[in-house]
């Protein structure tokens, strides 16, 4: 399904309008852009790279509110120590004599505590709950993007793992989340989706799921940026943030911004620029891979959730996408070929017939993880006009049009709505004093 632009004129500029930078181009750059412009905000987007090409682009796409649950669980840890002997394996530690991420690492660990694990649940579930409304907000306001509402299956090879999940997803219930489950059998799994494999034992049809193809979304918000007369620079490096004369300046590739507002969402590189401030946002980049297959109609009918496996199967318009696997420590976005290879044998595995769909594409990308597993939105104490919002993991795609919608009014007149509390930076110790 497709949301169709209209023809807009450009807009002019408003004198006494105020100017806000956002730098960082993918889908939660480009949403909080879209939100600033319609707000009657002069903005200007820089991105390092192409428009929506970091952790956006090879993404499942899913906007999932059912999977709220943060990344450091009770249990996480041990099956990661588990799984570092497996270079194929679905979470894989790669140790690094860093003390940044030792003291990140520790953070991670003492985050898995049921108390702390418990509470970032409970704030997710909360900020997703409006997540499928505002992507369903931005196609009406004529953005155009590749939207689906097949929902989510999550599926098995055993019984005990699909038991589990249930019972995560009843807690996710139970704070709140509004989603409609229904519990398949292998022949009612089999008769909704024929290519998926015999050996899966059933599975949990989230209906209130829905996924978009994330590149799209990135070009209909360009286009639509473009039409708004948005100032747009991509290819260019941010090199320093400072502030100067009651404005920021930004140093970059080409010249410098100034602008009243400053919206960061630079992804995994976030914290590079907000140190010289004195601010600390301890992020790790979690490395993610995924196949692309283009060109033919794929042979599942809506996304699929391996949970074995944790591997996202997802089908768009002619092109079906395998995309998983969480490496920490990864210095660079070489493809290292045996995460490649795990990916395919669990899609090969799971669903009949994978290999014969299209033209491949391969992607690694950066997934920017903070330790808590909750994302960092809002203002930045003692820094005024500067904003954050990174730090989403798994939940980028997810929540970009939701943080767009929530943080723009704040950056636009200073004050935070409730529902960022939980996600502000000041959880790390970023207080008025020090950041000044």
């Amino acid at each position: 399904m497709y949301a169709r632009t209209t023809s807009r004129p450009r807009r002019r500029h408003i004198v006494g309008a105020m100017d806000a930078a956002v730098i960082g181009g993918g889908v939660i750059g480009l949403c909080a852009a879209e939100a600033l412009a319609r707000r009657g905000a002069e903005v200007t987007v820089i991105e390092a790279g192409e428009w929506g090409a970091g952790a956006s682009a090879g993404n499942a796409g899913w906007v999932s509110p059912g999977i709220s649950n943060p990344l450091p669980a009770p249990g996480t840890v041990l099956q990661a120590l588990r799984w570092m002997p497996d270079p194929g394996s679905p979470l894989l530690v790669r140790p690094v004599a860093r003390l940044s991420f030792l003291r990140w690492s520790w953070d991670f660990w003492r985050s898995t505590r049921p108390r702390r694990y418990s509470a970032g649940m409970a704030a997710l579930v909360a900020l997703c709950d409006r997540a499928v409304a505002d992507y369903e907000a931005l196609a009406e306001r004529g953005v155009e993007f590749e939207l689906h509402d097949r929902g989510l299956l999550f599926v098995a090879r055993d019984r005990r793992v699909l038991d589990a999940e249930l019972s995560v997803l009843r807690d996710v219930q139970a704070l709140g989340y509004d989603g409609e489950l229904r519990m398949l059998d292998q022949a009612a799994l089999r008769a909704l989706e024929p290519a998926l494999s015999e050996q899966l034992v059933g599975a949990i049809h989230s209906l209130g799921e829905r996924h978009v193809r994330p590149e799209t979304v990135a070009a209909g918000l360009v286009e639509r940026l473009t039409d708004d007369g948005a100032d747009l620079r991509p290819r260019t490096a941010v090199r320093r943030l400072a502030r100067e004369g009651g404005r920021w300046s930004i140093a970059c590739d080409g010249g410098t911004v100034r602008a009243d507002r400053v919206v960061l969402a630079a992804g995994a590189a976030s914290g590079e620029l907000l140190a010289p401030l004195g601010v600390r946002l301890p992020l790790e980049g979690a490395k993610g891979y995924s196949v692309t297959l283009e060109g033919a109609e794929p042979p599942l009918g809506g996304p699929v959730y391996l949970l074995e496996d944790k591997l996202a199967l997802t089908p768009f318009d002619r092109a079906l996408r395998a995309a998983g696997t969480l490496e920490l420590g990864a210095r660079d976005l070489r493809l290292d070929r045996r995460r490649l290879d795990a990916v395919e044998r669990a899609a090969r595995r799971s669903l009949e017939g994978w290999a014969a769909v299209g033209e491949r594409r391969e992607w690694a990308g950066f997934r920017p993880l903070t330790p808590d597993g909750l994302p960092v939105i809002g203002p930045v104490p003692g820094l005024p006009g500067l904003h954050v919002a990174t730090g989403h993991s798994m939940l980028g795609v997810t929540l970009a049009a939701t943080t767009g919608e929530l943080l723009a009014p704040a950056v636009l007149d200073g004050r935070p709505p409730l529902p960022l509390a939980p996600f502000s930076i000041a959880r790390y110790d970023n207080r008025a004093p020090a950041a000044a």
